[in-house]
C-alpha cells in the first residue's frame, strides 16, 4: 500500500456511523411556546417547550419537570464546587 493510499485511508472498510453513538441531549436550554399571542410573556400560560439543542419538544409538565430538575443539578454542582 502506497503513502498516499495510506494517508486518505484507500482500501479500508468504511467506518459504520451506527458504532459512534452521540450522547443524549441535556436539555439545558429550554424555549417556552404559547397556544395564544395574548398570552406571550405569562409563565403560567405556556403550552409547551422545545429544546434549543435537540429540538425536541415537551409538554407543558415535562418542561417545567426539566427545567426544576436542571435547576436543582446545578445548585448541586455549585454547592459541591465551594
Amino acid at each position: 500500500m502506497g503513502f498516499l493510499s495510506k494517508l486518505f485511508g484507500r482500501g479500508k472498510a468504511p467506518r459504520s456511523a451506527a458504532a459512534i453513538e452521540a450522547p443524549p441531549c441535556p436539555h439545558v436550554t429550554l424555549v417556552p411556546k404559547w397556544g395564544n399571542v395574548a398570552d406571550m410573556g405569562h409563565e403560567d400560560k405556556v403550552s409547551s417547550f422545545a429544546c434549543d439543542a435537540c429540538h425536541q419538544s415537551f409538554t407543558r409538565d415535562e418542561g417545567l419537570a426539566l427545567r426544576a430538575s436542571e435547576a436543582a443539578r446545578l445548585l448541586r454542582d455549585l454547592s459541591t464546587d465551594t
